[in-house]
């Protein structure tokens, strides 16, 4: 009866971690299809979307009837992104605690790196995700920067000598923080993705295991 409420135990956390870890990953896989959504909004000009046809002009109307959804997830999605981040990293570390203590040698074998890894993992993503909410304000800035430097451009075509339109936008920020924003910064993020994904999968097969009759 002892070893079965143990069992249960051990099954019953393995749960909570793969509810927290499927809910960080479902809100960031959410988040990538945002950014990626957002950057076809830049094209949200009736002059455009109205003439465009087949599987563009759908995915573009598409993404303007989903605009709210759309801005609310790219805003908001990041500070909900690093609660679940934090409380799947605190998940795994408490369940590679929960079966450091088991008799079950090739489980604490994994409990030794299993800790370390959901600790790394989550910290990453949160990083990350950090890192993307500071660079995310540069390329929105940077966004605007390049569209009011066209219709400034637009202005003053025409009577060279008289305006500058590269001095007309100075203090605009350039595209380095916008490039990092839509690259680099992820690739920080689908690292620390990785390893969480490593470390739920290891929980799994230990839950999997642990329901499994003993001969």
């Amino acid at each position: 009866m002892e070893e079965q409420t143990a069992t249960q135990h051990l099954v019953s956390r393995a749960r909570r971690v793969q509810w927290a870890c499927g809910l960080c990953f479902g809100l960031l896989f959410l988040m990538g299809i945002s950014g990626i959504a957002s950057i076809t909004l830049l094209y949200d000009d009736p002059l455009y979307h109205e003439s465009t046809r087949d599987i563009e002009g759908a995915t573009l109307r598409t993404a303007i009837e989903l605009k709210w959804l759309i801005g609310a997830l790219h805003m908001w999605g990041g500070y909900v992104a690093i609660l679940l981040a934090g409380w799947a990293a605190m998940e795994v570390f408490s369940f590679s605690r929960l079966v450091r203590r088991s008799d079950n040698p090739g489980w604490r074998s994994t409990a030794r790196w299993l800790g370390p890894a959901g600790i790394g993992g989550g910290a990453t993503i949160v990083l990350a995700v950090v890192l993307l909410l500071a660079s995310g304000v540069a390329a929105k800035g940077y966004v605007q920067h390049i569209t009011r430097y066209g219709e400034v451009k637009s202005e003053i075509e025409g009577a060279p000598g008289e305006h500058d339109a590269a001095k007309a936008l100075e203090g605009y920020p350039d595209s380095n923080m916008a490039e990092w924003h839509i690259r680099e910064m992820n690739y920080l993020l689908a690292i620390g993705a990785i390893v969480l994904v490593a470390a739920a999968a290891s929980v799994r097969r230990i839950s999997i295991e642990a329901r499994k009759p003993k001969a």
